[in-house]
Order: C-alpha cells, then structure tokens, then sequence
C-alpha cells in the first residue's frame, strides 16, 4: 500500500472518531431528568431536583404528558428555578382517533437563557388543574424550534368569491389527535391544541414533522374544507382552506343564547378576547353573554378584535342557584344581577325562590327568561326532579309557578336518556297549557366547545347583523317564533302562509272536501356533512306523520316534506321534530349520538273561538259542559263522559280529563 493512500486512511479515520465524538458530546448535553411517570391532582404536585450548567443561549424542556380533560379555570404551570415556562393544555380526544394510543403526546417548551444554573436546579409542576400524568422529562441543548424541528405552516380561510371569512381551524396528527400549535403568530385568534379559531385573514404556526389533516369550518350553515399535509423539514408551507354557505336561513337570525368567558364566571377558558372570535368562527349572528350572576358586556371587546361586523351582541345573565338556572337579558351591565350585587357574586345565590328571582329579573330589565339545563346534573338533581314534575299531565308536587319564558330543550349538559326526553317533557307542558318557547344552546365555557353548536334560530326581517332589531329578537323568543338546530334547520309552515307562533284558524288550512284535512309543509336543511335522516309530526305531543329524508352522503340537504294530516277534533299544536346522523367530525363532534331540529309550536284554532286552547283547556271545558251546576260527576258519569267520542277523539284531552277528574274524587 502506498504512503498515499495510507495517510488517507489515517485521515479518514480521524474524521471518523472527530464526528463520533462530536456527537456523544453533543448527546451528554442532553439531560435526562426523570423517565417514570407521575400523576399530578388535585393538591399533588411535581417537582424534581437536577444538576446542570447554565444555558447561555435557548434551551428545550421536553415531557409527556396524558391530560384530556379542559381545565375549568385551573392550570399547571411548568417551573424551571421559579420561571415560569408555560402550562399544560389538554387535547381531548377526538372520536375516529386511534384507540391504540396511549394517550401521551410529547410536549415542548423554550428555555430563555440562564435560567438554567450551575449546579443544582429545580423542575416543577404546579397549579391546581385537571388531572394527568407526565413522564419523561428531558432537556435539550438547543432552541425550540431546532429540537422539535418546527415548521412555519400559513392558512387563511376564504369564501368561494375569495373573500376572508371568520372559522374555526382544527389540526390533527396522522393519528387522529389534536396537534399542539407552537408560535402563534396573530392576536385575533384563540388558540388551543389542534384548535385555532381565525377571522380568516391569515394564521402561520409552527408544526413537527409529520403527517397532519387541516379542517375548516363554520357552524351548521356552511361546509367543511379538509386538506391533507405533510410537514418536512425546511419547508414551511402555505395553503388556503376554501368553505362556502350551504345552508340558506334567509329570514332567521342564529342565536346561541347561553355563553361563558372564564373571568366573567370565574370558571372555563376562553378570554372575553377569546370568545369573541369564536362566535363569530361559529356563525352565530345573535350571542347572548351569559356568564354566572355575572353581566358581561361584550361590545368593547368586539370592537378590540373587529367582530361587530360578525354579531350582535346582548349582556345577559346567567342567574344560578342551586334550584336551576336561568338566562335573563337584556340587563345593564352597570347594575346589580338579579338576586345579587353589582359585580362579584357567589356561584351560586343565596336566595332561591323562582317567583322572587323572576320578578327581580323582570323588574332589571329582563323581557326574556329562560329555564336552563332543566336536567343538570342529572334528572332526579335537576329541577324537573326535585320538583317531582310528572311527564305524563305536567303537574308538579313542589315548586314555583314555571313563569319563565321557555327552557333549553336542545343542550348538551341535558343527562337524559335520548333525544325524545326533552321533547316528551316540553310536549306535555304545552299540553297542560303553558307557552313555553323550545330553545337551543350551548353553555359552551372553553375555546374548545363550539358556541352554537346547539342555537336557536330566530324570526328576522333582516339577515343584516347591522340592523337586527332586539325587540324582535325578544319577541321572538316569547313568542315562540324560533326553531332549535343543532346540525339541522327546520321551518315548518302551514298554507304556506302560517308559521312557527302562529294562531291559525282551521277553516283556512283545510284542503279537502269534507274539511277534514289540512297540509303541513317542512323544510329540512343541513350541510354537505350532516345527514338528516328523519322527520316526524306531532299533535298535542302525539306522533301523527313520519317521513324518512332522502339525503345524500357529502351533498347539503334541502328538502320540503308535505304532510297531509287529520284535523284534530280539538284545538291543537303542531309541531315538527327532525333527527339525523351525529357528527364526528374533528372540531364539531356533536355532544349526543344523533343531529336534531325542533320547530316551536304552530297553533291550531279548531273551535273557531279565535284563541288557542290547550288540551287541559279543553278538558276543564267539557267536563264543566257534562256537569250539572255545584254537583259532583258519578262514577257513572265519569265513565260515559270518558267513552264519549268526544273526548276519546285527543289522547292528550284524554288524559286530562282523566287526571282533572282524579282530583275531584280525591
């Protein structure tokens, strides 16, 4: 072998063990701190002594963390020798993700120079959020975005026409799980894993390398863009998701009516900033800010992000006590909450009585008042349960007058055992003979769960949020001229002149010879990406029509039904109920296994009394027109009475007769 070749090999060699070393170097840099896992809850807290260098330039802390719960106003806060790094958030797990997963995903937070010491030092985790577990803990000799070789990913959301547009942006790894954002880099948005609410202007955030889905939507009214993407080193990327309206609710406003912000219930996460972008990110056109006996004003906030143009806004009050809660609005923020002080209040109030808490909204302004959650926390807790309310007549053992203007029949803090629960009970008030407006809303309290992902939509000469008229709005809803949706809009309409809130007289919908049917027209519309499957008519709560909806996979649903309906013997009320696929859909999975809308009551003057009455009405009625004067029914009476066509024509009459004469034998 030459000398040549000889001293290349001496130098190749060297070259060798010169890179080898460098890398273990490197590698010894790199602090291992703790490997095991370790549960943090409650009061149990880590912390974790270490010996190091300083850093004189950026450092990475890494961990593991299983947290899937949002917090609720709490967080943990990641320590480095009493410097705050961040905190954990949680990524709650999506439905369709791979269950195979342990649950952990690895986090990563920058290190600013010298606060790592020479010598000892302390990690800590503390706070007081929701429970998880961490594991291996790391430091990492290099700045953040060289140790998790983060990429600058741009997205704007635009419209067909090109137009930016308000939605939300959700972000999932190639195993389904929400994906944490590093660098954000605008202030109009609201950020949390997997999760970017935009007002489509444009966003750039940091990702690892890998395999991700972007979603982009916008509420039940408009579709979804998807867009696969690969994340490689060195090559930031920019895409722009495209959605557009599906869903024509011309002539209706969309409403959520039950909304929180963590400081103005002290409990949640989304900001007043937060929040505003979020409501628009879901289309809701009317947002009723509803924090616990809190009244929150959202308009300098709407005007700090530029989302006037996107909502209208109305301070309200969620008004909570252990006896139920309600949503009154409007009330003045300046003053006292109903049943309560200006500014900070308990939780929960003191006083608990319905008809003074009422009253007291009433008197501060409230036109509106709405029952909420009527099943939280669970039905026998809930008022409903306490109250001992009987789901067959409507009567309730103990409690208040229900002086309220409806309640939340469409919500997912609802326990009930299916979706017909609340629809059955809010039936069998309207046939006792309360007018009561059915109503859809959230409660959301995190940037997480979408607003409005139950809302109600609202009567409204305009669609214009710059000329929304709030007695309108107010009306609306005490007269029942709204319909709930949750994934789906319904509007049911008779002659095609009568709608939801209307008294209509018999003589004018019957189309027949005999005079013995009427037509009941109903529109059905969803998203490319909601299937509406079913859609059924009641009658004083009774099931009478069922049709199945021919929707198709990807395409939005835009169908009217025709129902051709007995008149009913009585006065009666209509209504339309409408059920479909439930979502899972990262960004908006529904709360519930199915999608639903519910139409409020179309009345029906059969009598031609011109006014409405109610199957208990009607029941009071008749039994007084069997009676003789000051006496008592017979046995005998009672039962010729009960088998009189008459009364056997209305199954809900029926029963209150039943009942009405039960409680004169008593």
């Amino acid at each position: 072998m030459d000398i040549c070749r000889i001293g290349a090999l001496i130098l190749l060699a060297a070259c060798g063990v010169t890179n080898i070393t460098g890398t273990l170097e490197a590698a010894e840099k790199s602090i291992v701190i703790d490997r095991e896992s370790h549960e943090i809850k409650g009061k149990l807290t880590y912390q974790k002594t270490f010996s190091a260098r300083n850093n004189p330039t950026e450092f990475t802390f890494l961990l593991e963390q299983d947290l899937k719960k949002q917090s609720s106003g709490g967080y943990w806060s990641v320590n480095l020798n009493g410097k705050t790094l961040g905190r954990l958030e949680a990524h709650t797990p999506q439905v369709g993700s791979n269950k195979k997963n342990d649950g952990f995903h690895r986090i990563g937070f920058a290190v600013p120079p010298n606060v790592l010491k020479e010598g000892e030092n302390t990690l800590a985790v503390t706070g007081r959020g929701q429970p998880a577990v961490l594991r291996n803990f790391e430091l990492q000799p290099y700045p953040l975005k060289q140790a998790l070789k983060l990429q600058t990913i741009s997205v704007k959301v635009n419209t067909e026409e090109g137009q930016p547009v308000p939605a939300r942006i959700t972000i999932v790894n190639h195993l389904g799980q929400l994906a944490k954002l590093y660098n954000v880099r605008r202030p109009t948005n609201a950020v949390r894993p997997g999760i970017l609410y935009t007002l489509g202007t444009g966003e750039s955030f940091d990702l690892p390398p890998g395999k991700y889905t972007l979603y982009a939507t916008r509420g039940m009214e408009w579709g979804v863009a998807k867009q696969p993407i690969v994340v490689e080193s060195l090559k930031p990327e920019s895409h722009t998701l495209v959605i557009s309206r599906e869903v024509d609710t011309t002539g209706f406003v969309a409403c959520d009516s039950h909304i929180h912000t963590l400081p103005g219930s002290g409990h949640g996460n989304a900001t007043y900033a937060e929040r505003m972008i979020t409501i628009a990110g879901e289309g809701i056109e009317v947002a009723i800010a509803t924090d616990h006996n809190h009244i929150s004003d959202y308009t300098p906030y709407q005007k700090q992000s530029g989302t006037n143009a996107h909502f209208h806004a109305i301070s309200g009050d969620e008004v909570t006590t252990h006896n139920g809660h309600f949503t009154a609005f409007p009330l003045d923020p300046s003053k006292a909450v109903p049943g309560g002080v200006k500014g900070r209040n308990p939780l929960f109030l003191k006083k608990e009585d319905w008809s003074e808490l009422i009253a007291d909204m009433r008197n501060k302004g409230a036109e509106v008042v709405i029952l909420n959650h009527p099943y939280w926390p669970t039905i026998p807790k809930g008022p409903f349960g306490r109250f001992r309310f009987s789901r067959s007549t409507g009567s309730r053992i103990d409690g208040p007058a229900f002086n309220f203007d409806g309640f939340e029949v469409a919500q997912p803090a609802n326990e009930t055992p299916d979706f017909f629960y609340a629809l059955e009970d809010w039936m069998t008030l309207l046939n006792r003979g309360l007018r009561l407006t059915a109503v859809g809303a959230t409660d959301s309290h995190t940037v997480n769960d979408p607003v409005g992902q139950a809302r109600t939509y609202l009567k409204s000469h305009t669609d214009d949020v710059s000329q929304i008229d709030r007695k309108e709005i107010y009306r609306a809803f005490t007269e029942g001229r709204a319909s709930v949706a949750a994934g789906i809009f319904a509007n049911l309409t008779l002659a095609k002149q009568y709608n939801m809130g209307d008294l209509v007289p018999a003589t004018t919908v019957t189309e027949h010879r005999d005079n013995q049917k009427f037509t009941a027209s109903l529109r059905v519309a969803a998203p490319s990406w909601v299937r509406p499957r079913e859609a059924m008519i009641y009658v004083n709560g009774k099931q009478v029509a069922h049709k199945n909806i021919d929707s198709k996979m990807n395409q939005p649903t835009n169908q009217t039904l025709t129902f051709l309906l007995d008149l009913p013997a009585h006065d009666a009320h209509i209504i339309a109920f409408v059920l479909g696929d439930g979502i899972t859909l990262p960004g908006w999975t529904t709360y519930g296994k199915a999608t639903q809308a519910i139409t409020n009551p179309i009345y029906l003057d059969v009598n031609g009394d011109k006014k409405y009455s109610a199957p208990r009405d009607t029941a009071k009625r008749l039994i007084t027109k069997f009676t003789s004067q000051d006496t008592k029914l017979t046995p005998a009476q009672q039962k010729t009475l009960l088998d009189s066509e008459t009364v056997k024509a209305d199954s809900a009459v029926l029963l209150h007769v039943k009942d009405l004469l039960k409680q004169t034998s008593d």
